[in-house]
Protein backbone atom coordinates (compact mmCIF):
# COMPACT_ATOMS: atom_id res chain seq x y z
CA UNK A 1 0.00 0.00 0.00
CA UNK A 2 2.47 2.44 -0.87
CA UNK A 3 1.62 6.07 -2.70
CA UNK A 4 2.78 6.68 -6.12
CA UNK A 5 2.07 10.55 -6.89
CA UNK A 6 2.97 10.33 -10.07
CA UNK A 7 0.97 7.60 -11.12
CA UNK A 8 -2.27 9.28 -8.91
CA UNK A 9 -1.32 12.58 -10.22
CA UNK A 10 0.01 12.33 -13.42
CA UNK A 11 2.67 14.44 -12.13
CA UNK A 12 5.92 14.16 -9.99
CA UNK A 13 7.54 16.51 -7.12
CA UNK A 14 10.49 17.93 -7.34
CA UNK A 15 13.49 16.16 -5.44
CA UNK A 16 15.00 19.60 -3.88
CA UNK A 17 16.51 18.71 -0.48
CA UNK A 18 19.88 17.32 -0.16
CA UNK A 19 21.84 16.44 3.58
CA UNK A 20 22.63 19.82 4.11
CA UNK A 21 19.04 21.01 4.09
CA UNK A 22 17.41 18.13 5.81
CA UNK A 23 20.18 19.14 9.18
CA UNK A 24 18.98 22.75 8.57
CA UNK A 25 15.62 21.74 7.84
CA UNK A 26 15.70 19.57 11.55
CA UNK A 27 17.42 22.69 13.59
CA UNK A 28 14.84 24.85 12.55
CA UNK A 29 11.80 22.79 12.77
CA UNK A 30 13.02 21.26 16.02
CA UNK A 31 14.77 24.48 18.20
CA UNK A 32 11.42 26.14 19.34
CA UNK A 33 12.89 29.15 21.29
CA UNK A 34 9.55 29.53 23.18
CA UNK A 35 10.52 26.25 24.48
CA UNK A 36 13.46 27.36 25.97
CA UNK A 37 11.52 30.38 27.32
CA UNK A 38 9.30 28.09 29.03
CA UNK A 39 11.65 25.28 30.62
CA UNK A 40 14.09 28.36 31.55
CA UNK A 41 11.15 29.30 34.06
CA UNK A 42 12.37 25.82 35.90
CA UNK A 43 15.75 26.81 36.53
CA UNK A 44 18.96 24.24 36.61
CA UNK A 45 16.39 21.69 37.83
CA UNK A 46 15.43 22.11 33.88
CA UNK A 47 18.94 20.36 33.02
CA UNK A 48 18.49 16.45 34.53
CA UNK A 49 14.93 16.67 32.75
CA UNK A 50 16.94 17.53 29.33
CA UNK A 51 19.50 14.65 29.88
CA UNK A 52 16.17 12.44 30.68
CA UNK A 53 14.11 14.03 27.65
CA UNK A 54 17.06 12.97 25.20
CA UNK A 55 18.05 9.77 26.33
CA UNK A 56 13.83 8.61 26.42
CA UNK A 57 12.73 10.43 24.01
CA UNK A 58 14.88 12.23 21.31
CA UNK A 59 17.22 8.78 21.14
CA UNK A 60 14.44 6.48 20.25
CA UNK A 61 12.66 8.89 17.99
CA UNK A 62 15.80 9.12 15.87
CA UNK A 63 16.70 5.41 16.12
CA UNK A 64 12.38 4.73 15.54
CA UNK A 65 12.33 6.99 12.55
CA UNK A 66 15.49 6.22 10.38
CA UNK A 67 14.31 2.74 10.74
CA UNK A 68 10.99 3.09 9.55
CA UNK A 69 11.71 5.72 6.73
CA UNK A 70 14.72 3.13 5.82
CA UNK A 71 11.93 0.61 4.70
CA UNK A 72 9.40 2.84 3.50
CA UNK A 73 11.05 6.06 2.13
CA UNK A 74 8.07 7.40 0.46
CA UNK A 75 6.29 10.82 0.50
CA UNK A 76 3.96 10.71 3.63
CA UNK A 77 6.50 9.07 6.38
CA UNK A 78 4.03 8.72 9.50
CA UNK A 79 0.92 8.14 7.46
CA UNK A 80 2.43 5.95 5.20
CA UNK A 81 4.16 3.41 8.30
CA UNK A 82 1.02 3.97 10.12
CA UNK A 83 -1.93 3.03 7.77
CA UNK A 84 0.47 -0.18 6.41
CA UNK A 85 0.84 -1.60 9.61
CA UNK A 86 -3.17 -0.80 11.08
CA UNK A 87 -4.92 -0.01 7.91
CA UNK A 88 -6.49 3.68 7.08
CA UNK A 89 -8.35 4.13 9.82
CA UNK A 90 -5.39 4.25 11.81
CA UNK A 91 -3.30 5.83 9.18
CA UNK A 92 -6.10 8.98 8.78
CA UNK A 93 -6.22 9.12 13.15
CA UNK A 94 -2.31 9.10 13.09
CA UNK A 95 -2.39 11.87 10.42
CA UNK A 96 -5.35 14.17 11.05
CA UNK A 97 -4.25 14.41 14.33
CA UNK A 98 -0.59 15.40 13.64
CA UNK A 99 -1.40 17.80 11.10
CA UNK A 100 -4.16 19.27 13.97
CA UNK A 101 -1.47 19.09 16.41
CA UNK A 102 1.23 21.76 13.64
CA UNK A 103 -2.06 23.91 12.40
CA UNK A 104 -3.02 24.40 16.50
CA UNK A 105 0.72 25.43 17.20
CA UNK A 106 1.69 27.14 14.29
CA UNK A 107 -0.48 30.27 15.64
CA UNK A 108 1.66 30.06 18.66
CA UNK A 109 4.58 30.41 16.34
CA UNK A 110 3.58 33.76 14.50
CA UNK A 111 2.88 35.33 17.95
CA UNK A 112 6.93 35.06 18.86
CA UNK A 113 7.95 36.21 15.37
CA UNK A 114 5.72 38.87 16.10
CA UNK A 115 6.60 39.83 19.30
CA UNK A 116 10.50 39.39 19.19
CA UNK A 117 10.39 41.49 16.29
CA UNK A 118 9.25 44.62 18.37
CA UNK A 119 12.82 44.06 20.67
CA UNK A 120 14.54 44.95 17.08
CA UNK A 121 13.09 48.73 17.86
CA UNK A 122 13.81 48.93 21.64
CA UNK A 123 11.58 49.06 24.77
CA UNK A 124 9.23 51.44 23.70
CA UNK A 125 7.74 49.06 21.05
CA UNK A 126 7.30 46.52 23.44
CA UNK A 127 3.61 47.70 24.21
CA UNK A 128 2.72 46.89 20.77
CA UNK A 129 3.04 42.98 22.12
CA UNK A 130 -0.83 42.58 23.01
CA UNK A 131 -2.07 44.63 20.47
CA UNK A 132 -4.79 42.95 18.61
CA UNK A 133 -4.23 44.99 15.43
CA UNK A 134 -0.08 44.63 15.22
CA UNK A 135 -0.39 40.95 15.91
CA UNK A 136 -3.00 40.39 13.78
CA UNK A 137 -1.38 42.52 10.27
CA UNK A 138 2.16 41.26 10.50
CA UNK A 139 1.01 37.95 11.77
CA UNK A 140 -0.91 37.55 8.64
CA UNK A 141 1.65 38.94 6.38
CA UNK A 142 4.45 36.59 7.34
CA UNK A 143 2.31 33.44 7.19
CA UNK A 144 0.85 34.58 3.54
CA UNK A 145 4.08 35.23 2.30
CA UNK A 146 5.81 31.60 3.79
CA UNK A 147 2.75 29.95 2.02
CA UNK A 148 3.12 31.65 -1.26
CA UNK A 149 6.80 30.86 -1.11
CA UNK A 150 6.04 27.11 -0.85
CA UNK A 151 3.33 27.17 -3.69
CA UNK A 152 5.89 28.50 -5.44
CA UNK A 153 8.44 24.84 -5.05
CA UNK A 154 10.57 24.04 -2.45
CA UNK A 155 13.56 25.61 -4.48
CA UNK A 156 12.31 28.89 -2.87
CA UNK A 157 10.79 28.06 0.05
CA UNK A 158 14.00 25.69 1.29
CA UNK A 159 15.62 28.79 1.70
CA UNK A 160 13.13 30.07 4.29
CA UNK A 161 14.00 27.23 7.17
CA UNK A 162 18.01 27.40 5.74
CA UNK A 163 18.39 31.08 7.39
CA UNK A 164 16.26 30.03 9.71
CA UNK A 165 18.49 27.09 10.59
CA UNK A 166 21.66 29.37 10.63
CA UNK A 167 20.30 32.19 12.31
CA UNK A 168 19.02 30.05 15.38
CA UNK A 169 22.73 28.43 15.53
CA UNK A 170 24.13 31.59 15.73
CA UNK A 171 21.42 33.12 17.99
CA UNK A 172 22.50 30.73 20.57
CA UNK A 173 26.21 30.83 20.04
CA UNK A 174 26.10 34.66 20.40
CA UNK A 175 23.67 34.38 23.27
CA UNK A 176 26.56 32.02 24.81
CA UNK A 177 28.84 34.16 24.72
CA UNK A 178 27.17 37.05 26.01
CA UNK A 179 25.85 34.69 28.88
CA UNK A 180 29.67 34.22 29.89
CA UNK A 181 30.81 37.48 29.85
CA UNK A 182 27.69 38.34 32.12
CA UNK A 183 28.02 35.62 34.17
CA UNK A 184 31.82 36.94 34.75
CA UNK A 185 30.57 40.66 36.31
CA UNK A 186 26.89 39.94 37.24
CA UNK A 187 25.45 37.07 39.86
CA UNK A 188 23.09 34.55 38.37
CA UNK A 189 19.63 35.22 37.94
CA UNK A 190 18.55 31.91 39.58
CA UNK A 191 20.32 31.26 42.75
CA UNK A 192 22.59 27.79 42.06
CA UNK A 193 23.02 25.18 44.75
CA UNK A 194 24.20 21.48 44.32
CA UNK A 195 20.41 20.91 45.16
CA UNK A 196 18.99 23.06 42.50
CA UNK A 197 20.20 20.52 40.17
CA UNK A 198 17.62 17.85 41.64
CA UNK A 199 13.90 18.38 40.05
CA UNK A 200 11.67 17.59 43.17
CA UNK A 201 9.40 15.22 41.48
CA UNK A 202 6.95 15.51 44.54
CA UNK A 203 5.68 18.30 43.10
CA UNK A 204 2.96 18.23 40.47
CA UNK A 205 4.08 21.38 38.49
CA UNK A 206 6.99 19.54 37.14
CA UNK A 207 4.51 17.80 35.19
CA UNK A 208 3.85 20.17 32.09
CA UNK A 209 7.42 21.21 32.21
CA UNK A 210 8.38 17.62 31.12
CA UNK A 211 6.21 17.21 28.49
CA UNK A 212 7.16 20.63 27.09
CA UNK A 213 10.34 19.20 26.78
CA UNK A 214 9.61 16.09 25.24
CA UNK A 215 7.39 17.98 23.04
CA UNK A 216 10.55 20.44 22.29
CA UNK A 217 12.33 17.86 20.61
CA UNK A 218 9.58 16.23 18.50
CA UNK A 219 10.19 17.35 14.65
CA UNK A 220 12.66 14.63 12.84
CA UNK A 221 9.65 13.56 11.75
CA UNK A 222 8.86 16.21 9.49
CA UNK A 223 11.77 15.32 7.04
CA UNK A 224 10.65 11.81 6.27
CA UNK A 225 6.90 13.57 5.37
CA UNK A 226 8.46 15.10 1.87
CA UNK A 227 10.65 11.87 1.24
CA UNK A 228 9.56 12.47 -2.59
CA UNK A 229 11.28 15.50 -2.31
CA UNK A 230 14.43 14.42 -0.96
CA UNK A 231 17.28 13.16 -3.08
CA UNK A 232 18.45 9.68 -2.05
CA UNK A 233 15.89 9.43 1.39
CA UNK A 234 16.90 6.28 2.62
CA UNK A 235 20.78 7.55 2.87
CA UNK A 236 20.21 11.27 3.79
CA UNK A 237 17.28 11.18 6.33
CA UNK A 238 19.19 9.28 8.84
CA UNK A 239 22.57 10.91 8.55
CA UNK A 240 20.59 14.36 8.96
CA UNK A 241 18.84 13.07 11.99
CA UNK A 242 21.92 11.60 13.69
CA UNK A 243 23.97 15.15 12.96
CA UNK A 244 20.74 17.57 13.71
CA UNK A 245 20.06 15.67 17.19
CA UNK A 246 23.68 16.14 18.23
CA UNK A 247 23.15 19.55 17.46
CA UNK A 248 19.68 20.59 18.74
CA UNK A 249 20.30 19.00 22.08
CA UNK A 250 23.54 21.37 22.67
CA UNK A 251 21.37 23.93 21.57
CA UNK A 252 18.60 23.32 24.26
CA UNK A 253 20.73 22.82 26.83
CA UNK A 254 22.81 25.45 26.54
CA UNK A 255 20.37 28.30 25.43
CA UNK A 256 18.04 27.76 28.64
CA UNK A 257 21.66 28.02 30.60
CA UNK A 258 21.96 31.36 29.57
CA UNK A 259 18.25 32.00 29.94
CA UNK A 260 18.72 30.96 33.80
CA UNK A 261 21.50 33.08 34.05
CA UNK A 262 20.80 36.23 32.34
CA UNK A 263 17.39 36.44 34.05
CA UNK A 264 16.02 37.02 37.26
CA UNK A 265 13.86 33.79 38.59
CA UNK A 266 10.25 34.44 37.79
CA UNK A 267 10.96 37.10 35.19
CA UNK A 268 11.54 34.95 32.07
CA UNK A 269 8.41 35.24 29.36
CA UNK A 270 6.78 32.57 28.32
CA UNK A 271 6.84 33.82 24.67
CA UNK A 272 9.96 36.47 24.49
CA UNK A 273 12.10 35.13 26.70
CA UNK A 274 15.30 34.63 24.58
CA UNK A 275 14.68 38.46 23.47
CA UNK A 276 13.82 39.56 26.65
CA UNK A 277 17.37 38.14 27.47
CA UNK A 278 19.20 39.89 24.77
CA UNK A 279 17.78 43.39 25.36
CA UNK A 280 18.65 42.39 29.53
CA UNK A 281 22.48 41.74 28.68
CA UNK A 282 22.61 44.91 26.07
CA UNK A 283 21.82 47.04 28.66
CA UNK A 284 23.52 45.48 31.66
CA UNK A 285 26.88 45.19 29.76
CA UNK A 286 26.11 49.38 28.14
CA UNK A 287 26.10 47.49 24.33
CA UNK A 288 22.25 48.05 23.40
CA UNK A 289 22.85 46.75 19.88
CA UNK A 290 23.32 43.27 20.99
CA UNK A 291 19.74 43.26 22.02
CA UNK A 292 19.13 44.25 18.58
CA UNK A 293 21.11 41.62 16.82
CA UNK A 294 20.00 39.46 19.29
CA UNK A 295 16.09 40.38 18.00
CA UNK A 296 16.96 40.01 14.75
CA UNK A 297 18.45 36.35 14.99
CA UNK A 298 15.65 34.94 17.01
CA UNK A 299 13.01 36.54 14.52
CA UNK A 300 14.38 35.19 11.67
CA UNK A 301 14.96 31.59 13.34
CA UNK A 302 11.54 31.85 14.34
CA UNK A 303 10.52 32.49 10.90
CA UNK A 304 13.06 29.50 9.95
CA UNK A 305 11.34 27.15 12.09
CA UNK A 306 7.19 28.20 11.10
CA UNK A 307 8.57 27.72 7.40
CA UNK A 308 10.09 24.16 7.82
CA UNK A 309 6.75 23.23 9.43
CA UNK A 310 4.29 25.05 6.76
CA UNK A 311 6.45 23.21 4.56
CA UNK A 312 6.02 19.75 5.56
CA UNK A 313 2.60 19.86 7.37
CA UNK A 314 0.90 20.48 3.78
CA UNK A 315 2.44 17.09 3.04
CA UNK A 316 -0.03 15.87 5.49
CA UNK A 317 -3.68 16.23 3.59
CA UNK A 318 -1.73 16.38 0.52
CA UNK A 319 -1.16 12.45 0.60
CA UNK A 320 -4.70 12.51 2.31
CA UNK A 321 -6.29 13.54 -0.57
CA UNK A 322 -4.63 11.19 -2.91
CA UNK A 323 -5.81 8.40 -0.88
CA UNK A 324 -9.96 10.15 -1.41
CA UNK A 325 -9.99 10.59 2.60
CA UNK A 326 -10.02 14.58 1.93
CA UNK A 327 -11.48 16.21 -1.17
CA UNK A 328 -9.91 15.07 -4.22
CA UNK A 329 -8.83 18.45 -5.31
CA UNK A 330 -6.15 18.62 -2.16
CA UNK A 331 -4.18 16.04 -3.41
CA UNK A 332 -3.09 18.04 -7.12
CA UNK A 333 0.31 19.12 -7.86
CA UNK A 334 1.23 22.70 -9.28
CA UNK A 335 2.20 21.59 -13.35
CA UNK A 336 5.37 24.18 -13.31
CA UNK A 337 6.31 24.37 -9.56
CA UNK A 338 5.61 20.88 -8.47
CA UNK A 339 4.45 21.82 -5.32
CA UNK A 340 1.26 20.77 -3.49
CA UNK A 341 -0.50 24.22 -3.84
CA UNK A 342 -4.15 23.76 -3.16
CA UNK A 343 -3.15 21.95 0.24
CA UNK A 344 -0.78 25.09 0.99
CA UNK A 345 -3.42 27.56 0.32
CA UNK A 346 -5.93 25.30 2.39
CA UNK A 347 -3.82 24.85 5.25
CA UNK A 348 -2.87 29.14 4.77
CA UNK A 349 -6.64 29.59 5.17
CA UNK A 350 -6.95 27.79 8.08
CA UNK A 351 -4.10 28.67 10.16
CA UNK A 352 -5.02 32.23 9.17
CA UNK A 353 -8.39 31.87 11.06
CA UNK A 354 -7.13 29.93 14.20
CA UNK A 355 -4.61 32.94 14.35
CA UNK A 356 -7.37 35.41 14.69
CA UNK A 357 -9.31 33.48 16.97
CA UNK A 358 -6.52 32.90 18.98
CA UNK A 359 -5.57 36.83 19.91
CA UNK A 360 -9.29 37.80 19.59
CA UNK A 361 -11.19 37.86 23.23
CA UNK A 362 -8.43 36.86 25.35
CA UNK A 363 -5.09 37.66 26.56
CA UNK A 364 -2.16 36.63 24.12
CA UNK A 365 -0.29 34.64 26.79
CA UNK A 366 -3.15 32.33 27.59
CA UNK A 367 -4.48 32.36 24.31
CA UNK A 368 -0.16 31.16 23.56
CA UNK A 369 -0.44 28.60 26.35
CA UNK A 370 -3.85 27.30 25.52
CA UNK A 371 -2.98 26.85 21.68
CA UNK A 372 0.24 24.97 22.94
CA UNK A 373 -1.24 22.16 25.30
CA UNK A 374 -3.46 21.32 22.84
CA UNK A 375 -0.81 20.72 20.16
CA UNK A 376 1.07 18.32 22.63
CA UNK A 377 -1.77 16.04 23.28
CA UNK A 378 -2.72 16.39 19.61
CA UNK A 379 0.94 15.80 18.48
CA UNK A 380 2.31 12.80 20.46
CA UNK A 381 -0.91 10.38 19.40
CA UNK A 382 1.02 10.00 16.12
CA UNK A 383 4.10 8.73 18.30
CA UNK A 384 1.68 6.69 19.85
CA UNK A 385 1.40 4.83 16.41
CA UNK A 386 4.48 5.37 15.32
CA UNK A 387 6.23 3.02 17.77
CA UNK A 388 3.95 0.92 17.73
CA UNK A 389 4.14 0.09 13.95
CA UNK A 390 7.95 -0.13 14.37
CA UNK A 391 7.75 -3.62 15.80
CA UNK A 392 5.13 -4.43 13.48
CA UNK A 393 7.33 -3.36 10.23
CA UNK A 394 10.34 -5.27 12.11
CA UNK A 395 8.17 -8.40 12.26
CA UNK A 396 7.40 -8.03 9.13
CA UNK A 397 10.66 -6.93 7.53
CA UNK A 398 9.10 -4.25 5.15
CA UNK A 399 11.49 -2.93 2.74
CA UNK A 400 13.86 -5.58 3.32
CA UNK A 401 15.15 -4.53 6.01
CA UNK A 402 16.49 -1.18 8.14
CA UNK A 403 19.53 1.17 8.59
CA UNK A 404 19.56 0.40 12.46
CA UNK A 405 21.79 -2.83 12.98
CA UNK A 406 20.99 -2.99 16.35
CA UNK A 407 17.80 -3.82 15.74
CA UNK A 408 18.72 -6.78 13.23
CA UNK A 409 20.82 -8.16 16.03
CA UNK A 410 18.52 -7.58 19.10
CA UNK A 411 14.65 -8.16 19.32
CA UNK A 412 15.47 -6.81 22.84
CA UNK A 413 16.62 -3.50 21.37
CA UNK A 414 13.05 -3.04 19.52
CA UNK A 415 11.02 -3.33 22.32
CA UNK A 416 13.21 -1.11 24.71
CA UNK A 417 13.26 1.64 22.00
CA UNK A 418 9.75 0.96 21.75
CA UNK A 419 8.41 0.84 25.46
CA UNK A 420 10.21 3.55 26.39
CA UNK A 421 9.50 5.84 23.41
CA UNK A 422 6.04 4.75 23.89
CA UNK A 423 5.93 5.55 27.41
CA UNK A 424 7.13 8.68 27.27
CA UNK A 425 4.84 9.54 24.89
CA UNK A 426 2.12 8.70 26.51
CA UNK A 427 3.02 9.87 29.71
CA UNK A 428 3.44 13.48 28.07
CA UNK A 429 -0.12 13.07 26.52
CA UNK A 430 -1.66 12.94 30.12
CA UNK A 431 0.35 15.48 31.89
CA UNK A 432 0.05 18.11 29.17
CA UNK A 433 -3.74 18.36 29.98
CA UNK A 434 -2.17 19.26 33.70
CA UNK A 435 -2.23 23.55 33.71
CA UNK A 436 0.98 24.90 35.05
CA UNK A 437 1.11 26.93 37.82
CA UNK A 438 0.75 30.65 35.77
CA UNK A 439 -3.00 29.50 35.04
CA UNK A 440 -5.29 30.93 37.20
CA UNK A 441 -8.46 28.91 36.65
CA UNK A 442 -7.12 26.00 36.12
CA UNK A 443 -10.70 23.90 35.24
CA UNK A 444 -11.80 26.09 32.98
CA UNK A 445 -8.15 25.58 31.37
CA UNK A 446 -8.22 21.43 31.11
CA UNK A 447 -11.83 22.18 29.56
CA UNK A 448 -10.63 24.10 26.85
CA UNK A 449 -7.99 22.52 26.18
CA UNK A 450 -8.99 18.58 26.30
CA UNK A 451 -12.40 19.98 24.94
CA UNK A 452 -10.98 22.24 21.93
CA UNK A 453 -8.30 18.71 21.39
CA UNK A 454 -11.64 16.11 21.39
CA UNK A 455 -13.96 18.78 19.27
CA UNK A 456 -10.89 18.70 16.45
CA UNK A 457 -10.46 14.90 15.94
CA UNK A 458 -14.13 14.41 16.33
CA UNK A 459 -14.54 16.31 13.28
CA UNK A 460 -11.75 14.78 11.22
CA UNK A 461 -14.12 11.52 12.31
CA UNK A 462 -16.78 12.70 10.63
CA UNK A 463 -14.96 14.03 7.46
CA UNK A 464 -13.54 10.46 7.27
CA UNK A 465 -16.67 8.22 7.26
CA UNK A 466 -18.40 10.93 5.06
CA UNK A 467 -15.39 9.97 2.30
CA UNK A 468 -15.26 6.47 2.96
CA UNK A 469 -19.25 6.09 1.98
CA UNK A 470 -18.54 8.42 -0.97
CA UNK A 471 -15.00 8.48 -1.61
CA UNK A 472 -15.44 11.19 -4.62
CA UNK A 473 -17.42 13.55 -3.15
Amino acid sequence: MQIDNKEKTGMKLHQSLKLKDLVLLNISCIVGLTSLSQVAQFGYASMPLYILAIMMFLIPCGLMISELNSRMPEEGGLYLWTRTAFGDFHGYIAAWTYWLSNIVWLPTIVLLITISALYIFGDSWIVLSDDFWYNGLIGMGILWLVTALNIFGLEKAKWVQNIGGFATWLCIILLVIVGMIYSINYESGHTFTSSSLLPDFTDFSILPFFAIIAFSFGGLELAPLMSGEIKNPKRNIPRAILISSFVVGLIYILGTLMLIIILPEGEIGVIEGISQAYASVGVSLKIPWIGTIGAILVTLGTIGLFGAWMTGTARIPFVIGIDHYLPDVIGKIHPKWGSPYISLIMQGVVLSILFIMSIAGTTIKEGFLILYDMSIILYFIPFLYMFAALIWHIKRDTGNGGVITLFQNSRFAVWLVTVMGFGITLLSVIIATIPSKEIEDKGLFMVKVIGGAALLIGAGLIVYFLKRKKPYL
